[in-house]
């Protein structure tokens, strides 16, 4: 059950906060920016969008071998064939092995696992994915000393923390809850509280719940923001992308906050202008 190989690139939509980050990135490095986003994405859809483990397991494994693959000059996706064609990247640009790996094998992981006892085990799997994607952005953005690629490994986290919010009610509806267990007993909220919600309402605990989840990514994304501002100024521009994309999250948190429990009940989202005004003022 492979991805079709002559499937379409996919469009990023314009608008959303990577569309922003995408601008923010030079022109002529935005094509193999885009198609290592798509990959990602191609990727990390997998678990949520096929509703058989075995028929979602088999996707992944098609896709674990095309990575090592396209590593020994195979490729055969549009997305793979996108980023190991010749001199696209520039040399020694592309994420190394482990780091495309490490995405898919997080994925082979969360087909089996909906649920997180703990905060270090969550942490473990999104610094495993969507930490390894942000470190295959600054490979292909010129980002290589290793404090550059430690600072966005750990952005990753506040990213998939500032994520989980945003989708807390969507991702419930559809089975998926990412509020660890250990973080549930601590403010006292049931997981059945937030995966089947009242209509209009709340969980009894839910200001002290959401007050935590919010506080949390704030400050990850705060400390990454801070690492980045210390990186010498050829690693700051050329990470600015990634600097937009955690703005643009932390100000979508800091909405999600504001409107309570809106969030358990349907989608918030940051106006175009008011994303486009934060993108601006990043780059």
């Amino acid at each position: 059950m492979p991805p079709s190989p002559n499937a379409p690139l996919p469009l990023i939509r314009p608008g959303s906060s990577l569309y922003h980050a995408l601008q923010s990135t030079p022109t002529q490095l935005r094509p193999s920016l885009q198609a290592w986003i798509h990959w990602w994405h191609e990727v990390s859809s997998i678990p949520l969008n096929v509703s058989d483990p075995g028929v979602a397991q088999t996707k992944l494994a098609w896709w674990h071998q095309e990575v090592r693959n396209s590593f020994e000059g195979k490729p055969s996706h549009p997305l793979t064939k996108a980023l190991f064609k010749p001199g696209v990247p520039a040399p020694g640009r592309l994420p190394p092995l482990e780091v495309w790996l490490a995405q898919v094998e997080g994925m082979q992981s969360l087909v089996q696992q909906t649920r997180w006892l703990d905060e270090p085990s969550q942490k473990k799997h999104a610094l495993a994915t969507t930490g390894a994607a942000c470190e295959g952005a600054a490979h292909l953005l010129g980002a290589h000393s290793e404090a550059a690629l430690t600072t966005v490994h750990e952005l990753g986290w506040g990213l998939r923390q500032a994520h989980h919010l945003a989708r807390l009610g969507q991702d419930a509806r559809l089975g998926w809850l990412h509020v660890p267990v250990s973080t549930l007993q601590q403010h006292d909220v049931k997981a059945h509280e937030l995966l089947r919600p009242s209509a209009g309402q709340a969980p009894e605990h839910w200001p002290g719940l959401l007050s935590h989840l919010h506080g949390q990514a704030r400050q990850s994304l705060q400390d990454s923001l801070g690492a980045l501002a210390r990186l010498p100024s050829a690693e700051r521009k050329a990470l600015r992308p990634l600097r937009v994309l955690a703005a643009l999250h932390m100000a979508l948190i800091d909405e999600i906050a504001a409107r309570g429990a809106d969030v358990l009940h349907g989608r918030i989202i940051l106006t175009p202008l008011r994303k486009w005004w934060i993108a601006t003022k990043n780059r």
